[in-house]
């Protein structure tokens, strides 16, 4: 029973009798049936601050009650005064209730045992609503989502995700499956909160994780202490970029340097002066083309929209802290550039969506670029590989990105007749991969560590590690059916192509909908050390809601 949601009502000290002349428009839905004499559940429906809620839907259905199919029950509405009645025989029932005011939707859950031919009166009080948000495999496919005694039927779609919208908070029994087989979870939601549910392994219970939100970035206002801060955050084989704080020196050497700030101040990119384009003065371009180490900041929210690629120059940080800065048009590439720092950004809305050779990446690393950190980006809608690390670029970490509504996320290395990377290196951790047509991650040849990342809706594989690539894949969660390929090309027979096969070491992943840990071809040394998350529905909702810019 969900206590905080009622109040007793001050009409108990009327008499049943007079009730029905009071309510002008008393409902007369019979849940049961038959010989047995019926109780009168009578309600009064209030909005939170205690209004009358008029024409405000409710409906009243056994506590065991699931549904067979969508909108299968009807509703009855309150007559202006907020009142409605029902009749019914004894048993236990739950009462949900639906309004909406200027647009803003409010609701509440109520249960209410009946013992003997009685009669209640209740006040019920509207509040806030929640949902409940998972992803479940059991079986073959997944299963229909109910929630016992509402009229809720959820079919998750095909990577198993699911939302049952609209619920006040309260105490819900959530049914997967069929109800001669189901599963069964106890889930709790708070005011305007939204859970996620993990089913997905039927040899262990069903975990519930709180979603909880990410905190926000401040703005830096160029305190270089706000810099400093955000290096002690970086892992993996970028270690040492200094961005900003640090200039390479013609041996690839990066060394502390003091950088200067400068602050985007328009979101132009190129001006027309003298019937000719120039760079727009505090533009984006112009910070990003300077020769010395830079801070770039931006001033303002917005989208700042790339005529031309943007081959940007050795010893930046591109820092969209505190900002809602998207990065549109024709994507940034790298030329021969070194210490570079991606944090805060999002680049959507390419300029080329044709899927052929000519389409940009929103991020080209390439040709001889080292030690870049791209961190809590979000990479979205461009038509092929959304970034991708080539021609001997190394020392790379991606971290806490978002890499969605694509054909593929991260190209790791060329065709091996165009260019052979053997030297190339690349850590990936804490990212997000979701509706994406084929491939997460394809990596040729080089050395990736990919650990604590969530590949959640990847319609062929999550990694493919082909072409002699020595990949290192451990505690991810892997929501796909194919979560690891170790080859490029097939056969005739449909057998590996030999010639394409790469070096996997697995450990300690979680798989959601398929595959296994697979033994190692051969060991893995990544040359540094970093702290893990153990691979579970915990760490998939850290993932899912703290990728991505904040």
């Amino acid at each position: 029973m969900i206590n905080y949601l009622l109040s007793v009502a001050h009409s108990r000290l009327l008499l049943l009798a007079s009730v029905c002349v009071l309510f002008l428009a008393c409902g007369n839905d019979k849940v049961a049936g038959g010989t047995e004499a019926e109780s009168t559940i009578a309600l009064y429906i209030q909005t939170a601050d205690g209004t009358p809620a008029s024409t405000a839907r409710v409906r009243i259905l056994p506590n065991d009650y699931l549904s067979s199919g969508p909108a299968e029950q009807t509703w009855n509405e309150t007559n202006e005064d907020g009142h409605v009645s029902f009749e019914v025989r004894k048993g236990r029932y739950t009462i949900e209730a639906r309004n909406v005011n200027n647009s803003k939707a409010s609701g509440a859950v109520y249960s209410v045992a009946l013992e003997k031919s009685d009669s209640k009166i209740d006040t019920i009080k509207l509040g806030e609503l929640s949902s409940i948000e998972g992803f479940v495999v059991l079986g073959e496919s997944a299963p229909v989502v109910r929630v016992a005694g509402l009229d809720r039927y959820v079919v998750p779609d095909s990577a198993g995700h699911f939302v049952i919208d609209s619920l006040p908070s309260g105490n819900y029994d959530v049914q997967f499956g069929e109800p001669s087989e189901a599963y069964s979870a106890k889930v709790n939601t708070s005011v305007g909160a939204t859970l996620f549910v993990d089913a997905s392994d039927t040899n262990a219970d069903i975990k519930i994780i709180d979603s909880k939100s990410a905190a926000a970035t401040e703005y830096p206002e160029g305190d270089w202490a706000a810099h400093e801060a955000l290096l002690k955050n970086l892992q993996g084989y970028a270690v040492g970029t200094l961005g900003a704080a640090g200039a390479t020196d013609r041996s690839g050497k990066i060394r502390e340097a003091e950088g200067e700030i400068c602050v985007v101040t328009t979101t132009d990119d190129f001006i027309e002066v003298n019937d000719s384009m120039k760079v727009a003065p505090g533009s984006f371009r112009e910070c990003a083309e300077k020769d010395v180490p830079v801070w770039i900041l931006f001033k303002n929210d917005g989208a700042y929209n790339l005529q031309s690629p943007l081959r940007i120059k050795s010893n930046k940080t591109i820092d969209g802290r505190g900002r809602n800065v998207r990065i549109t048009g024709m994507g940034i590439l790298t030329q021969e550039s070194s210490n570079l720092i991606f944090e805060n950004l999002t680049f959507t809305a390419p300029a080329i969506t044709a899927r052929d050779t000519t389409s940009r990446r929103a991020l080209s690393i390439h040709n001889l670029t080292h030690h870049v950190w791209v961190d809590h980006c979000t990479f979205e809608e461009y038509p092929l590989i959304e970034l991708d690390i080539k021609r001997s670029s190394y020392a790379v970490t991606l971290s806490w990105n978002r890499f969605e509504n694509a054909q593929s996320g991260i190209l790791f290395g060329l065709e091996p007749d165009i260019y052979v990377d053997s030297a190339q290196t690349l850590t990936l951790h804490h990212n997000y991969f979701a509706n994406l047509e084929t491939i997460g991650v394809l990596a040729r040849h080089g050395k990736m560590h990919a650990y604590n990342n969530f590949f959640f809706d990847v319609k062929k594989t999550g990694i493919e590690c082909s072409e002699s690539a020595l990949c290192a894949i451990e505690f991810n969660v892997f929501n796909v059916e194919t979560p690891v390929v170790d080859y490029r090309l097939e056969n005739e027979d449909g057998t590996p192509d030999k010639s394409t096969l790469g070096y996997v070491y697995m450990k300690d992943n979680l798989f959601g909908r398929g595959g296994e840990n697979v033994a190692p071809k051969s060991d893995f040394d990544y040359d540094y050390t970093v702290l893990t998350n153990i691979a579970d529905a915990e760490l998939a909702v850290e993932v899912k809601n703290a990728a991505g810019p904040r």
